[in-house]
């Protein structure tokens, strides 16, 4: 039986701005089993990024119910969510938010540390998967000396290192040229399927979305299959 990974119920996400409620998302109900792979499409603020950051558990003000791994995030802790987080989900970003002051290996050894492996395990696992994305030899570069396709490779590797159920993706292409995005954007979809993870990710491609196996639009609040 395929493990669920996210259910979500009746969710609504609302900010209040000079003393008036803008409703973001709207009675969405979603469900993420492992393997899937989910595009989100639609116009820029229509509330997907936001809709990450919930999924990511980076956003608990919302209504309604979701369920991370059967576990009910409206009744779990902060530090019980850091470690999902750090279990369980990887995030890439469009920014790549590398750290600039540690080079390549320290950037996709730390979230392996942060689960208290020994430094020896954490530095050969971060080894063998920057080898595996060819940045072998970059190892101790800073990010400032790579290019935006290698920060990138460096970013998802960084997500991979501890083997999440999901990973999240807003807009991971965004800043990089189409060759060098069709490129990363192929090898991560190989890389999520051989390890048979979940993903969801957030793109203006229409190409890109297509890829997935359920493509999703948020569009007037609302989040609905296409």
């Amino acid at each position: 039986m395929t493990k669920n990974i996210i259910s979500i119920y009746n969710l609504s996400k609302e900010y209040t701005s000079n003393n008036n409620s803008v409703v973001i998302l709207k009675d969405i109900s979603f469900k993420l089993y492992q393997g899937d792979i989910v595009s989100i499409v639609g116009p820029s603020g229509s509330g997907k990024s936001t809709f990450l950051n919930i999924l990511g558990l980076l956003d608990s003000s919302f209504k309604g119910q979701y369920d991370f791994l059967d576990k009910n995030i409206k009744y779990t802790s902060n530090d019980q969510k850091n470690i999902i987080r750090n279990n369980s989900i990887g995030f890439v970003h469009q920014f790549f938010h590398l750290i600039p002051e540690l080079n390549v290996l320290e950037n996709v050894t730390l979230p392996n540390l942060i689960q208290c492996n020994k430094v020896a395990d954490s530095v050969k696992k971060a080894k063998s998967i920057l080898t595996n994305f060819d940045l072998q030899d970059k190892i101790l570069s800073k990010p400032h000396n790579l290019s935006g396709g290698e920060q990138q490779r460096v970013a998802i590797a960084r997500a991979l290192i501890n083997k999440p159920s999901i990973i999240i993706a807003d807009e991971m292409t965004g800043n990089l040229d189409e060759k060098i995005s069709d490129s990363i954007f192929n090898f991560f979809l190989e890389q999520v399927r051989i390890n048979n993870q979940s993903l969801i990710y957030v793109t203006h491609n229409n190409h890109y979305a297509k890829q997935a196996n359920m493509k999703y639009q948020i569009l007037n609040q609302k989040l609905k299959q296409i």
